[in-house]
């Protein structure tokens, strides 16, 4: 470990609203370091980190990082300084490969400005050579395990070659076998003179990996102390002011009090749901997992189960009962509570072969993730099964058409009269129209991904808007467009981004009222190296609260059932897979304008 700090952070402060988070922490990080942080939960230590990964703004307080001194990371500006993190829950896009999640927003590219995807192979080969990570790079993460999805987000990191590597609760997800590839590449970093962050409850991990602990709690720092130094009852003292009066205790049983609140503390920061019950059905213990779930406060009184489980549904609840007094296993596996939110209730009865029975304990779990990702490929297979319909229908009205369209051109409409004459043009108009409709949806239907090549942007956006025409009509949506500054001229996916301007038009229409206004323009920028693309309406907007959020995948303010809350998600994704970037500016209830830039072809 190197005496030169490669972080130094001081006097910093984080709030979110009324709740002060972080109150003054000093932080100190060695190059060639391994600096583990503990603390119960709420303690400030995700809060900590995710300033550092651009995640969380700091409201006060200094950081100097690698010698020069940073006013506030950006998601974008913490990977150009070397800072990578990997966050508690997976964090990937399933419906891409490894080698795209890899270089998802930092994609390599060749001489000539296109993607160079052999290069990204390449490193991706390497990457997952070094952690013995062996999966089909041909796959999308969906089909592969739950510890390669997470490997794959571990290998991210790796593969831009961080100065500083954050690890928050990544044991938590993962078996202590399934950890083994993730501690030989901490030692590695280590050994390279590179520094790590590793968040952990698990007392264990500490001792083995780091070299120095830092304790928070209730936002302030309790210590920095050396590892070696310390033994893990001592740990569990400072990190969770366990008071051990000698006298009470003897030499013999002076751990118990520690061991009983080890296990205590280890159940409240488990990351599934549990509620543990006495002989008659009392609850003992609700952990922080199982409150979250539940949506219950956390200075939770002395509560009877009925009134915990409040928003399960009664039948649900009756049989919960039933199978409590029966004192037997049983699990409800896809269970609706509140918000969207679908959880699995599993009852685990305690029972000992010599003392008999102890009580019951039940596990909650959140699975609404899972649930929407099965609804939403349900939908995606009925949808690609009408698509396939459509283009097949598509087909069989444009043979006919072509016909109608052609004995027009053939027509002789000098002998009719001015009256006929003008019919007929109005009639081969819509006729004309009627194919321009049709060949864009089946330009837009193909089943294979179009090859990257020149593409005009008003060209992409007049097409989307022939596509939407009728959503458009039937909400009676004035449409404002100003397409003809500059050719706007890109390398890219024709078909992917007519689905980028689906999605964000669609929203737009979701978000007016009938009578709504929508602005779409195209610019190429003066410097003459991008195009930029400034979708707008004037329906709800988006609230402060949960701007942060709306790229997420499956985060929505919706609350129709048809919604799955991955339309943003997707379009972030194919503006980064296209090397640009998308920003939102919203006023609710005024104006929401979403502005796409792509370097220019």
């Amino acid at each position: 470990m190197s005496s030169r700090p490669l972080l130094q952070m001081r006097n910093i402060h984080v709030s979110y609203g009324d709740f002060h988070a972080l109150k003054g922490i000093d932080f100190d990080l060695y190059r060639g370091e391994v600096h583990a942080l503990i603390g119960e939960h709420r303690a400030g230590k995700s809060s900590l980190v995710k300033i550092l990964s651009g995640a969380v703004r700091k409201r006060e307080g200094d950081i100097v990082f690698d010698g020069k001194r940073i006013a506030g990371f950006t998601t974008r500006s913490a990977t150009l300084h070397g800072i990578g993190m990997v966050y508690q829950n997976l964090n990937v896009i399933p419906n891409l490969d490894a080698v795209k999640n890899m270089f998802a927003g930092q994609v390599l590219r060749g001489p000539f400005g296109f993607m160079d995807l052999a290069a990204m192979t390449a490193k991706t080969t390497e990457v997952c050579r070094r952690l013995n990570l062996q999966i089909d790079f041909g796959l999308p993460l969906y089909r592969l395990s739950h510890w390669q999805q997470y490997m794959v987000e571990f290998a991210r990191i790796l593969v831009m070659d961080p100065k500083l590597v954050i690890l928050d609760e990544v044991s938590n997800k993962l078996t202590p076998e399934e950890m083994r590839p993730i501690y030989r590449a901490i030692e590695e970093k280590r050994a390279e003179g590179g520094s790590v962050i590793y968040i952990t409850h698990n007392m264990d991990e500490i001792l083995m990996l780091a070299d120095r602990v830092t304790i928070l709690k209730d936002g302030y720092r309790r210590g920095t102390e050396i590892v070696k130094d310390l033994d893990k009852y001592r740990l569990f003292q400072l990190t969770y002011s366990l008071a051990i009066d000698k006298k009470e205790l003897g030499e013999d049983t002076k751990s118990f009090p520690v061991i009983r609140q080890y296990l205590q503390n280890f159940i409240q920061h488990l990351p599934i749901g549990v509620i543990i019950l006495d002989l008659k059905d009392n609850v003992q213990l609700v952990n922080f997992a199982a409150l979250e779930i539940l949506r219950l406060g956390h200075d939770l009184p002395r509560t009877p189960l009925p009134k915990l489980l409040d928003c399960v549904d009664a039948a649900v609840l009756a049989e919960i009962r039933e199978l409590l007094g029966k004192r037997e296993n049983g699990m409800w596996d896809d269970v609706a509570l509140m918000d969207g939110t679908r959880a699995r209730i599993t009852v685990v009865p305690f029972k000992d072969n010599e003392f008999g029975f102890f009580g019951n304990t039940l596990l909650i779990q959140d699975v609404s993730a899972d649930h929407n990702l099965k609804s939403y490929f349900l939908r995606s297979e009925k949808m690609a099964s009408m698509a396939e319909l459509a283009v097949g229908v598509a087909h069989e009205i444009n043979n006919p058409l072509y016909i109608i369209k052609n004995s027009f051109e053939l027509m002789d409409r000098e002998r009719l009269d001015g009256q006929t004459r003008e019919k007929l043009s109005d009639i081969e108009k819509e006729v004309s129209r009627i194919v321009e409709i049709v060949s864009s949806l089946l330009s837009f239907s193909r089943a294979r991904e179009m090859p990257e090549h020149r593409v005009k942007l008003p060209f992409v956006v007049e097409e989307v808007l022939l596509l939407l025409r009728h959503s458009l009509s039937r909400k009676n949506i004035h449409v404002v467009k100003d397409l003809s500054s500059g050719d706007g001229e890109i390398v890219g996916d024709e078909n992917r981004l007519k689905q980028l301007f689906i999605n964000l038009i669609n929203n737009s229409i979701e978000a007016v009222l009938d009578d709504g206004e929508l602005e779409i323009c195209v610019r190429t920028e003066a410097d003459r190296r991008s195009a930029k693309v400034i979708v707008s309406d004037n329906g709800y907007g988006i609230p402060e609260d949960v701007q942060d959020s709306i790229f997420k995948p499956f985060f929505s303010t919706k609350i129709n059932k048809k919604n799955t809350g991955l339309g943003l998600s997707i379009c972030s994704q194919i503006v980064k897979e296209h090397g640009g970037e998308i920003t939102f500016t919203s006023v609710p209830g005024k104006k929401t304008s979403f502005c796409v830039r792509f370097p220019l072809a």
